[in-house]
């Protein structure tokens, strides 16, 4: 899955702190670890990020496209607005499985800077109202197309398939397997049968 494409010195370095702060953590990749892997010098750092946290940041929007891209991609090729959302389990598995279970970044980077207020916290949510709004289109397009055949509120409905998706990746992660995620697939199809 490709990342970043251009190679400036800042390319460089959140393309460094994508792989490092996924695989290693946050708290556990420093500085020095960055600038080396880069190929950056100490300056080039600093002048492009005035701390980690700033870093931390664009690594989150970076993470975000990506991530984003990842999923509209693979669920895009499916036909109908019900495979697309049912799409989104399919990718799940895939991602999943391709990472070892590694998991959401965004909440990984979360469990280790836990601060209400910090900017941090702020691209995660970010990126997570980003994932609830794409499910929330993906079901407002079934409702437009089955013309009100689903009983039940679009809302209502995207707010538990977004709570579906976020606990099958948690649980996933967690059990380092794939049945989270079948079972949190087979609730939604069971929600669009009714």
């Amino acid at each position: 899955m490709s990342t970043i494409k251009e190679n400036t010195a800042r390319d460089r370095i959140i393309e460094t702190a994508l792989n490092l702060f996924y695989k290693q953590g946050y708290l556990a990749t420093g500085i020095n670890q960055i600038i080396a892997e880069s190929q950056v010098a100490k300056a080039t750092f600093y002048a492009q990020f005035p701390s980690k946290e700033a870093l931390c940041i664009a690594y989150l929007k970076a993470r975000h496209t990506i991530w984003m891209g990842w999923l509209t991609d693979s669920v895009q090729p499916n036909a109908t607005p019900k495979e697309k959302l049912l799409g989104i389990f399919s990718f799940l598995k895939q991602w999943l499985q391709e990472s070892n279970y590694r998991g959401c970044a965004f909440l990984n980077i979360i469990s280790e800077v836990p601060r209400s207020d910090s900017e941090i916290r702020n691209e995660v949510i970010s990126h997570k109202n980003g994932l609830q709004k794409y499910i929330k289109e993906t079901i407002d397009d079934i409702f437009d197309s089955d013309q009100g055949r689903i009983n039940i509120d679009p809302d209502k409905l995207a707010k538990t398939v977004y709570v579906l998706v976020e606990g099958a990746i948690v649980s996933s992660q967690n059990y380092n397997a794939i049945w989270p995620i079948e079972t949190a697939q087979e609730t939604v199809e069971i929600l669009l049968a009714e």
